[in-house]
């Protein structure tokens, strides 16, 4: 028995239920603010983090603060350094990496939370335009891959169906291109590029005069004179005509029987437009037909020269000749028509070198004869038209 006057607390069960919630409440209480420390300190590490740009090829390194009320402490004390090259960095870096080069770098965190991380980078190398071919009115580039998109060239000039290939209309003028062409590995370049100018068919309004050849020109083909075929078989008068295709079209043999009695058929489009008001891709396929056509109609050369619609030409319907195969554009000085019949560039007598133009109606006949008998008196003769006259 406990001696007199002594003190013994004696825990019973129902005291013990009474101290047990004050008990749990502390262990928990001290519990979350363990928890919640560890988790602002983790909160509050400062982490290196590096950005590649895909345009530049610039690796950018930096560190930056963690994200709780630590993290501005933490921060100001910490820097980073490279591992393997046992080298300082502390700050925020730019690397300018080459195409195809593999960036790979252990890093250390030093400061209150260190830690440690590996920066990997790749830049994929960068297509190259490894050939330029002028194909008659484009220019080609071929890349060194295969291509999955081309900016900054006009709609049309790349296909995926030809993902290496981009092709370059030539135009009247010079044009500077700056493309950028990304490569199916994923590296991208900027190529500046200048597409050189369309030839242009030069134009002319006389032929020679050295030997004092006149050159009757007669245009279009819708009327076959055979008046004026007899003449040229009898009286072997050389003449050029100027057809239309489509004229042309509808009596070939009229057209073979022309070519062996000694005329020449040289290009006046296929349809008489006005190519003045077409693109230079659409004139170009005006003059195109009956280079295609005649030849194979009437098996004679491919004409040379052409003759544009109404004498209405500019620097694209040039160009759109030459890119067709045509060597020289051909006007005229003189003129016959049935109203007036001939009228001279400047009111004077048919000369020397004079190119004359005349269309395929009735009466063309008489008016060939006509002219033969005035270039008999002024001592000229009539001659074929060709190309460098």
């Amino acid at each position: 028995m406990p001696r007199r006057g002594s003190h013994v607390h004696v825990w019973s069960l129902r005291s013990l239920c009474a101290e047990r919630p004050r008990l749990t409440w502390v262990l928990v209480a001290v519990l979350l603010f363990a928890l919640l420390g560890e988790l602002s300190l983790r909160l509050a590490a400062p982490a290196v983090r590096w950005r590649l740009d895909a345009a530049s090829d610039k690796l950018r390194i930096w560190l930056s603060p963690g994200q709780s009320p630590l993290a501005g402490y933490v921060f100001r004390r910490s820097r980073w350094t490279y591992i393997d090259e046992l080298r300082s960095a502390g700050g925020t870096i730019t690397l300018r990496l080459k195409p195809g080069e593999i960036f790979s770098a252990r890093v250390a965190i030093l400061g209150p939370d260190p830690s440690q991380a590996r920066i990997l980078a790749f830049v994929p190398a960068s297509p190259v335009l490894v050939a330029k071919e002028l194909e008659g009115n484009a220019l080609v580039l071929h890349a060194s891959e295969p291509l999955v998109s081309v900016e900054g060239v006009p709609p049309g000039s790349w296909q995926p169906s030809q993902p290496d290939i981009v092709t370059l209309r030539r135009q009247t003028v010079d044009m500077t291109y700056s493309l950028k062409a990304v490569g199916q590995s994923g590296g991208q370049s900027v190529w500046q590029v200048t597409v050189p100018a369309l030839p242009q068919a030069p134009v002319i309004w006389f032929g020679s005069a050295q030997a004092g050849q006149v050159y009757l020109t007669i245009d279009d083909g819708w009327y076959r004179s055979a008046y004026l075929l007899r003449l040229m078989r009898t009286s072997h008068v050389p003449i050029t005509a100027f057809l239309i295709a489509d004229a042309a079209a509808e009596d070939p043999g009229y057209w073979r029987d022309f070519v062996a009695a000694g005329g020449l058929i040289e290009d006046h489009t296929a349809s008489h437009a006005n190519l003045t008001g077409l693109t230079l891709q659409a004139a170009q396929a005006q003059w195109r037909i009956p280079i295609d056509d005649f030849a194979a109609w009437f098996g004679v050369p491919a004409p040379s020269l052409g003759r544009p619609p109404y004498g209405a030409f500019d620097a694209d319907v040039q160009a759109a000749a030459w890119a067709a195969g045509l060597k020289e554009l051909v006007m005229w000085d003189v003129v016959w028509t049935p109203d007036q019949g001939v009228s001279t560039w400047n009111g004077g007598p048919i000369q020397a070198g004079d190119i004359v133009l005349l269309h395929w109606v009735p009466g063309v006949g008489h008016a060939v004869e006509h002219l033969l008998k005035t270039l008999q008196r002024e001592g000229l003769h009539p001659a074929l038209l060709t190309s460098g006259v």
